[in-house]
């Protein structure tokens, strides 16, 4: 009886040390996969460019230890390449100061984990302009340049009449995502025309990586002359000074020759009054003129361009008679 309990006990003990010894050798090989499968789910989740740096900024599904990241462009060349350990978010990599297409990928062991593909746009410039008009002349420019691409440029503006340049700027950096302000003007206008109808202008932005134009019109009038007051000054019979008021309607300057006339007696002719475009002068003439009539009207007329306006007063005249003394008697 006894020999038979210790006889069960060892057994027992030999299978206690059986367990303690580990797996068996197939357990092991599972456990291996099993590592194997985590590390190659690992993907690159998300990457964006900075636009501050200009570096690809880049996150993960999760962590992996020991990984290298690189950067290979479209002929399967490695740029740059980066070790990473245990990276998750904001991981960045270097990225070219060319555009083109790429891809970022994930190593570990030099085996794949990802691919992602990324684009590195170049720098296209988003251009809007507002003119500020004064009649014929434009007296600001203002051209907003936004970077749209994921590089940094040189931007610069230009205008141009046809073919004649007529105003530009100094070169900007600008970078990606920022707008720069070219303001064209603020020494003085930048630009002034005597020519009348439609005028049209280029503004030309130019970057490292390409140019764009945009056109900016007006339609400028031609001088013309507008009588807007006409203000004889009498004292009794006596015309003693004509006072006037003209405006240009028109964009351009405008030269009108003047003739006042009394009772159709000349008082002045071959007078020259010029005004710029828009602008309203009073003008005022004196002379010393006696009429004969109780009525008397004065005329004012202003010739331009082989264009004629006149504008005429009558006023009621006091007129002084003087007569002689009669003969004696017998």
């Amino acid at each position: 009886m006894l020999k038979s309990n210790r006889a069960v006990l060892g057994a027992v003990v030999l299978i206690l040390i059986a367990g303690c010894a580990g797996p068996t050798t197939g357990d092991s090989t599972t456990a291996t996969d099993d590592a194997s499968v985590t590390a190659s789910a690992v993907q690159i989740s998300d990457i964006q460019i900075s636009g501050e740096t200009g570096e690809a900024v880049i996150s993960f599904n999760r962590t992996v230890s020991s990984a290298t990241l690189s950067l290979v462009d479209a002929n399967q060349t490695t740029i740059t390449s980066q070790s990473v350990d245990n990276p998750r978010n904001q991981t960045r990599l270097a990225l070219p100061d060319r555009s083109g297409n790429y891809s970022i990928r994930l190593t570990q062991n030099d085996t794949l984990l990802d691919s992602q593909p990324v684009t590195v746009a170049a720098p296209t410039p988003q251009v809007n302009v507002t003119p500020t008009w004064n009649g014929n002349t434009l007296a600001n420019l203002s051209v907003d340049v936004t970077n749209d691409g994921d590089l940094t440029t040189d931007a610069s503006v230009s205008v141009y009449r046809l073919q004649t340049p007529i105003a530009n700027t100094s070169s900007r950096t600008v970078s990606p995502g920022e707008t720069a302000t070219f303001d064209l003007g603020d020494g003085g206008n930048v630009y002034r025309t005597n020519a009348t109808g439609e005028i049209t202008l280029r503004v030309v932005v130019e970057t490292s990586a390409s140019t764009v134009e945009r056109e900016i019109t007006t339609t400028v009038r031609p001088g013309e002359i507008q009588i807007r007051s006409l203000s004889p000054e009498w004292d009794e019979d006596e015309l003693q000074s004509v006072e006037y008021t003209l405006r240009n309607a028109g964009d351009t300057s405008a030269t009108g020759t003047v003739t006042i006339t009394a009772s159709d007696d000349t008082i002045t002719t071959g007078t020259n009054r010029s005004l710029q475009g828009g602008s309203t002068d009073t003008f005022s003439y004196d002379t010393s003129y006696d009429t004969d009539t109780d009525e008397t009207t004065v005329n004012l007329t202003v010739t331009y361009n082989g264009t004629t306006v006149s504008e005429s007063i009558t006023n009621e005249t006091e007129v002084t008679y003087t007569g002689g003394g009669g003969g004696g008697g017998y």
